[in-house]
C-alpha cells in the first residue's frame, strides 16, 4: 500500500529526530521532557512499526554513560566567583575534545573556550548520567568551531564578558579586575589565538558579533552534546566547581 509506505517513511522520519522539549525555567524540578505522540486513523500494522520505534529510541535515551558526582548547574554563580558548575564542567570538557582534534588534524592547539549561558538548559544531577541528559543539557544542533582572531580582539571579548548579568562558559582564559590570562601567559594585542566556541555565537549569536573580526575558521563537525557524551563514556565519573577562571569585584 503506497499511502501507508508513506505514512511510515513520515513517522519514522519524525521518531529518528526526536528531542526532548525543554523549558527555559532554570529551577530542574520543572524540567520535563515527551516523546511526540503520533495521532490518526488505527491501523495495526502501522502502530506495530511505531511501537517498536518508539521503545527502541526510549531504551537508547535510558542508556548510561557515566556518573556524576554531585549536582551541578549554571545558576550557582555569584558577583565575585563569576563563573559556575556546570558551565566550567562543560567549558572544561569541550576545551579537552576540541583540543585533541584540532591537535591531530591542524598540529595547533586550541587557546581557549567560549560557550554561552543560555546554551545550558538544564542541570546534571548527582548520580547516573543518561543519555537523555545529554539531551536536556545540550539540546540544540550546535557544532563546536575554532576561530582564529588577534588579542586585541579577545580583549573585546573580555570587556562583553565583564559587562554580562550571566558568566558565559570559559576555559583556558582567567579573567579578573586587573588582568587577565591565556593559558597562564597575558595577552599579546598583534598575537593569533585559537578559540573553541560554537557555530551559533560564530554568526553572532547573544550578540558576540566580535567572532566577525576573525582571521580564520576550522570546522571540527563535532556537536557539543557528542563532545559531552564522549567524554562522558570515558571518565565515567564528572566532577566540577566554581572556582577563580573569572573573578570580579575584587
Amino acid at each position: 500500500n503506497i499511502n501507508l509506505i508513506s505514512n511510515f517513511s513520515k513517522i519514522f522520519l519524525i521518531l529518528l529526530s526526536i528531542n526532548l522539549i525543554y523549558c527555559e525555567n532554570p529551577d530542574i524540578s520543572s524540567i520535563k521532557s515527551s516523546l511526540i505522540e503520533v495521532k490518526g486513523p488505527d491501523d495495526p500494522i502501522l502502530s506495530e512499526y511505531i511501537s517498536v520505534y518508539r521503545d527502541s529510541i526510549k531504551l537508547g535515551l535510558d542508556d548510561v554513560i557515566g556518573f556524576s558526582n554531585n549536582t551541578y548547574t549554571k545558576n550557582d554563580f555569584n558577583n565575585i566567583n563569576f563563573n559556575s558548575s556546570l558551565g566550567n564542567l562543560i567549558a572544561d570538557i569541550i576545551f579537552i575534545q576540541s583540543d585533541s582534534i584540532f591537535k591531530l588534524r591542524e598540529n595547533r592547539n586550541i587557546d581557549f573556550v567560549l560557550q554561552n549561558h543560555g546554551g545550558l538548559r538544564a542541570s546534571l544531577l548527582k548520580g547516573e548520567i543518561k543519555l537523555s541528559d545529554a539531551y536536556k543539557i545540550l539540546p540544540f544542533d550546535n557544532e563546536i568551531v575554532v576561530v582564529e582572531v588577534l588579542g586585541e580582539t579577545v580583549f573585546e571579548i573580555i570587556s562583553f564578558l565583564k559587562n554580562e548579568i550571566n558568566p558565559h562558559p570559559i576555559s583556558g582564559i582567567t579573567i579578573n579586575e586587573t588582568r587577565s590570562l591565556i593559558r597562564g601567559s597575558f595577552i599579546d594585542p598583534e598575537k593569533k589565538y585559537t578559540i573553541a566556541t560554537n557555530d551559533y555565537l560564530l554568526n553572532g549569536g547573544d550578540q558576540m558579533f566580535f567572532f566577525s573580526n576573525n582571521l580564520g575558521v576550522y570546522n571540527l563537525g563535532y556537536y557539543l552534546r557528542d563532545a559531552f557524551v564522549d567524554f562522558t563514556k570515558t571518565n565515567l565519573e564528572l566532577t566540577s566547581k566554581i572556582d577563580n577562571r573569572f573573578l570580579k569585584n575584587e
